[in-house]
């Protein structure tokens, strides 16, 4: 019983960490005349994760466990 109840604890903070961590980063793309830019590729420097904004040059990405 008590191996069972410290796992379950073990396993409630390590997926309370996992979300924690998770980090979403919204913004536009605009044109330099301020319009919006849509399709244009947004990438995290360094790394394989982006995305590609909207018809109102908006996005959102997830950004879980990318060291700054």
């Amino acid at each position: 019983m008590t191996k069972r109840f410290l796992l379950a604890i073990m396993l409630l903070v390590f997926s309370i960490c996992t979300f924690a961590q998770q980090n979403v980063v919204t913004g536009t793309v605009k044109a330099e005349d301020g319009s919006p830019l849509p399709g244009a590729t947004v990438q995290i420097k360094g790394t394989t994760t982006g995305t590609v904004t909207d018809i109102d040059g908006k996005y959102t990405l997830s950004v879980a466990g990318i060291e700054r």
